[in-house]
């Protein structure tokens, strides 16, 4: 079985000119309490801000 931790997503955007605007990449990891948190890396490997979150949805 495949843990959701293990996956780590990579994403490629385009501008309207179909140039790579960023690369980024998702992560999904366990805290100290066993919750998971989520991340969307930049290429460099910094944090960026999640855009949205909605919960209970």
């Amino acid at each position: 079985m495949v843990q959701i931790t293990s996956l780590k997503p990579q994403i490629v955007a385009f501008d309207q000119d179909n140039h790579i605007r960023d690369r980024l990449s998702y992560s999904v990891d366990l805290d100290a309490h066993g919750r998971y948190s989520f991340s969307i890396l930049h290429e460099a490997n910094e944090t960026l801000a999640i855009p949205a979150l909605v919960y209970g949805a």
